[in-house]
């Protein structure tokens, strides 16, 4: 007994303090001032790459989905739950697609419109800058054009009558939507995909004889696109590093990202000390962009109502990328790309959208409760509105929740005496609200967006005001 208890003694005193730490979960309350460094350094790690990590799950979903860099992936009917990304709609169709110019520049055709059928979208870099709009109200203007994308300082050869941009990243991806006459008919989505597949993406080195991409029907697939921030969520940061040219403004950031083990042509091997504090730092993080995006950050529109504007201010002055002449703020770029896969570039001609994710007194939407929210009559669109439930902390359509949005092209729904259209929220149906009724899950919170496509000015000045939600008893 006397040697168990010696041998007992000797190695509680004499083991490490790290190594003790590790036998609990890691607190900031008992860490030291070096443990709590690589804390916060880790968290601001993932708000900077939020954007980077956007694209990384986008792409590698799209791989596992079958679909490769040139190919086209898209949607022959309107996509359910199973399509995690951030904040997409379900009135339109995507078209997805992703490129990389190690190899040199790429050539990406978009077809004309058709009549009653056009494509609008964005392509962007990896770090979700928008390069520019393209097709339908973008910059072709649906005439359709061949789109030239180059590495920076390229000198090679051009392609006669392309409109060419540089792109600083070797990774770059375009979100592309149908715009539909008539809305989604089964006619307009067949319409819709014989446009799609004449979308072309192949490398500049094989004009002569250009192949033909690859097209890739994904409805009914799983895509989880949403990055799941998690201490896993640094070695997809590592890896992407590595797959990345670093840019002039990111070099300080590198030295970051070494001190929490995340070093360019280097292998990630946190020990367990590292790996629980950023088991504790990515969930902080997250929380952090949340907490910026629906409450800090994002300005209300309308006075004393909790209805926000969709981006941070900074977006149209920096076309998105939050790079100022003086410094670049990647707190508030996180923070919106927690909540968007997609950036425009000219944001508001075509689509307006609003943020609501808290009631009147300032709490979180919870999907436990019962809340209303009243549409007034007459909203000033040229097209349609709608009303999308989202899950707060995916941003992406609540899970096993097949009806997420209500608009005003719906039939069954019913208006009131005076044209306005109340929507009920809950995770059980109320009797006779049926048809207005979007269900949430009692276990989690959640946030609306309202969506506006052709929005008339009297939305844009704020002669025009939605109502807050409502909690019912």
């Amino acid at each position: 007994m006397k040697r168990f208890l010696s041998y007992l003694l000797t190695t509680v005193l004499f083991v490490p303090f790290g190594l003790m730490a590790l036998a609990e979960e890691f607190s900031l309350d008992n860490a030291n001032l070096d443990q709590r460094m690589t804390y916060h350094r880790s968290v601001d790690a993932v708000v900077w790459a939020m954007p980077l990590m956007n694209f990384k799950f986008y792409r590698d979903a799209l791989a596992d989905a079958g679909v490769s860099a040139n190919d086209v992936g898209y949607f022959s009917k309107l996509q359910d739950w199973r399509f995690q990304t951030a904040t997409p709609n379900n009135t339109t169709p995507y078209i997805m697609t992703y490129w990389n110019l190690e190899d040199g520049p790429i050539v990406i055709e978009m077809p004309p419109a058709t009549e009653g059928i056009g494509i609008f979208g964005t392509i962007m870099d990896a770090w979700q800058r928008p390069l520019d709009d393209v097709g339908a109200k973008g910059r072709d203007a649906g005439r359709g054009a061949k789109y030239l994308m180059v590495p920076p300082g390229y000198d090679g050869p051009l392609l006669t009558n392309a409109l060419v941009y540089t792109q600083e990243t070797n990774f770059g991806f375009a979100v592309l939507r149908p715009i539909m006459a008539g809305g989604a008919t089964d006619e307009n989505l067949k319409k819709a995909v014989d446009l799609t597949q004449d979308i072309n993406i192949y490398p500049l080195k094989d004009i002569d004889n250009p192949p033909k991409s690859k097209y890739v029907d994904l409805y009914g697939k799983s895509l989880e696109m949403t990055p799941k921030l998690d201490q896993d969520i640094y070695r997809h940061i590592h890896e992407m590093i590595n797959q990345e040219v670093v840019l002039e403004r990111d070099k300080a950031m590198m030295g970051l990202l070494a001190r929490i083990g995340i070093r360019r042509d280097s292998n990630f091997s946190p020990d367990e000390e590292l790996q629980s504090i950023q088991a504790k730092a990515a969930p902080e993080a997250l929380e952090y962009m949340i907490e910026q995006y629906h409450r800090v950050l994002n300005p209300f529109v309308f006075e004393g109502k909790k209805w926000s504007a969709l981006v941070p201010n900074g977006s149209r002055e920096t076309e998105w990328s939050y790079e100022y002449p003086s410094y670049y703020d990647y707190h508030a770029r996180g923070a919106l790309y927690y909540a968007i896969i997609t950036s425009v570039k000219n944001y508001g001609s075509a689509t307006y959208y609003l943020d609501l994710a808290e009631t009147a007194d300032g709490q979180w939407l919870d999907g436990g409760k019962n809340y209303q929210l009243t549409v007034p009559a007459n909203v000033p669109v040229r097209d349609f509105w709608a009303v999308t439930t989202y899950d707060l902390e995916t941003a992406s359509y609540l899970r096993d929740i097949e009806k997420s949005s209500i608009d005003s092209t719906m039939q069954d729904v019913t208006k009131n005496s005076d044209g306005s259209v109340t929507i009920y929220f809950g995770p059980e149906v109320e009797k006779d609200k049926e048809t207005n009724w979007l269900r949430t899950d009692p276990d989690r919170r959640f946030f609306l967006l309202g969506r506006f496509y052709g929005p008339e000015p009297a939305l844009l000045d704020g002669s025009f005001e939605l109502n807050n939600i409502e909690l019912r008893r």
